[in-house]
């Protein structure tokens, strides 16, 4: 191996650990071109509120409030609507590139004379027979948790839909931060914010530990990301070495036949 390519090698491990740390993810969060979360433009917003409207959705939330159909009983729909976004599908694919969260639904509440509310979940719907996308109800929820969560966000934060190891968890989300709006169950102590970077590591650990079994000699360890770097500058050394060895038994060989 040539001292050139003994460079190489070395260089390509230490950037691969550069790369693996956590100061990075955190800088590759702030510096990405692409926003953290996925708007859904106004004009959308309102055209599935106006399909909160549509008969078949006033049905659903008629045959969720237990209001037989044949009976009169007023039902007013809100005239706006709530974002719950989710994280995006592709998000892991993309090996952790931004953008995080995508709109999921638009949560519409509906209330019945009796002082009862329904949710209406309005979402993109492809017709069976084909064509483009239109906005329609898809599910109904006896409750307004959506519409009670939207009045605790900030100007520049949405509402973001978690499921995870404690089930169904609520965030305020920025472009910087998770911020709980909800006691997750099992947590102790206040709800704390948790930064981008810290929670798409804690993405990256949960695929990681739903993945194959790790070996009994592995497995007395806790892994984290931040041990990578380390194991990659371990190897780099290693490199190193094997390259300094290499090198003196040429130059030793070369000694020998002057």
């Amino acid at each position: 191996m040539s001292g050139h390519t003994c460079r190489r090698a070395a260089v390509a491990v230490l950037s691969a650990a550069a790369l693996w740390s956590p100061a990075a993810q955190a800088a590759a969060v702030a510096d990405s071109p692409r926003p953290v979360v996925e708007r859904l433009p106004e004009q959308d917003v309102r055209v599935a509120v106006a399909a909160a409207r549509a008969p078949a959705a006033v049905d659903l939330a008629r045959s969720n409030l237990g209001i037989p159909a044949g009976q009169s009983a007023a039902l007013r729909v809100d005239d706006r609507g709530t974002v719950v976004h989710h994280l995006d599908p592709a998000f892991a694919e993309r090996g952790g590139r931004l953008p995080l969260a995508v709109p999921g639904y638009v949560a519409v509440t509906a209330h019945a004379d009796d002082g009862r509310a329904v949710t209406l979940q309005i979402a993109r719907v492809a017709p069976a027979g084909g064509g483009a996308p239109r906005w329609a109800a898809v599910a109904a929820a006896q409750d307004a948790t959506e519409a009670g969560l939207a009045r605790g966000l900030e100007a520049d934060e949405v509402l973001f839909e978690s499921q995870g190891p404690r089930g169904r968890e609520w965030y305020a989300l920025d472009d910087r931060a998770l911020r709980p709006l909800t006691e997750g169950r099992g947590r102790s102590g206040p709800p704390k914010t948790v930064t981008i970077a810290r929670y798409t590591e804690a993405l990256r650990e949960r695929a990681a530990s739903a993945g194959p079994a790790v070996p009994p000699a592995a497995a007395d360890r806790t892994h984290r990301s931040g041990d990578r770097p380390w194991f990659l500058v371990g190897v780099a050394a290693v490199v190193a070495a094997g390259c300094f060895a290499a090198l003196r038994h040429r130059r030793g060989r070369a000694d020998r036949h002057r």
